[in-house]
């Protein structure tokens, strides 16, 4: 099966050292570490190389190595002030890769809703956004090129860039150079592909599977109160039909646990294991076999 490992922030608030120390007894041998969040390593300092020193060999002391880093930030923030401070915080990341032994730092893409950078806009499914957010991407993407990296565009249905056919646009329009994704088909089921959920992620897989370097797991849930991407087990993904996606078509890719805490990280693992057994050759999987 795939390497497992998780984001830092499912350990919000821990050390560096406890964090590496519960994830190792877990067996995830792989991070996808923010280097803005606080590690109680020299905090005051994040991005000190001397502390980029420290954090690598405590996770490497343990077994981890560092996949990629995290530079969430919402690229079309409608505030434009605000929008250019965080892009070059993000550029002061993206340049940090190297150091880190990573070439990837991730990224969503963003919502120009006035308020909340998760919920869909009007605004955000116009050609001017979709153009506004191609020239951030490119910008970014070129930092990215210049340090030997690559950055990771990670889409979500809510976002400007909604679906995995956009992110395909997106690499034929700049090319695979400095750019590529993360395998997150969670963030883009819609609720009618969640009816159809072996043939919605097959379309995922074969659009973009090619360039996503890591992927992301967690899970999806419609309710009440709107579209979530709770931790894996709490929503309606099939598990079963991802793991043997990712068995068939990205064995080599690390699978990264996000949305969970610290307590439930050990059930999450149980699950993923469990769709992984489920998922081997020949086996049947929800809505069809695996070959």
């Amino acid at each position: 099966m795939n390497s497992l490992g998780f984001m830092s922030y499912v350990y919000m608030g821990w050390s560096a050292e406890a964090m590496a120390e519960h994830a190792a007894e877990l067996g995830l041998t792989q991070i996808q570490l923010d280097p803005k969040q606080k590690l109680q390593v020299m905090d005051d300092e994040p991005f000190s190389p001397a502390r980029i020193e420290r954090i690598r060999r405590i996770f490497e002391s343990r077994g981890i190595g560092i996949a990629g880093l995290s530079g969430y930030t919402n690229l079309m923030n409608p505030n434009l002030e605000k929008r250019e401070e965080k892009l070059k915080q993000l550029e002061q990341m993206i340049d940090l890769c190297p150091a880190y032994g990573t070439r990837y730092i991730a990224t969503e893409t963003g919502s120009l809703h006035p308020t909340n950078a998760w919920r869909d806009c009007e605004e955000n499914r116009s050609e001017q956004a979709w153009e506004e957010l191609i020239a951030i991407v490119d910008r970014l993407r070129g930092r990215a090129v210049k340090n030997g990296g690559v950055l990771l565009v990670e889409g979500f249905v809510n976002n400007v860039l909604a679906s995995t056919g956009q992110a395909l646009r997106m690499l034929e329009r700049l090319g695979a150079d400095g750019l590529a994704f993360v395998m997150d088909p969670f963030n883009y089921l819609t609720q009618e592909a969640l009816t159809r959920q072996h043939e919605a992620m097959a379309a995922m897989f074969e659009q973009i599977g090619g360039y996503c370097p890591i992927a992301h797991a967690k899970d999806a849930l419609y309710s009440e109160d709107g579209f979530t991407t709770p931790r894996v087990g709490a929503g309606q993904a099939d598990w079963n039909v991802y793991a043997a996606l990712l068995t068939e078509r990205l064995p080599d890719v690390p699978l990264i646990l996000e949305h969970a805490k610290p307590e439930e990280a050990a059930e999450c693992m149980r699950l993923i294991r469990s769709a992984f057994d489920k998922a081997k050759p020949g086996k049947e999987v929800s809505g069809g076999y695996v070959s």
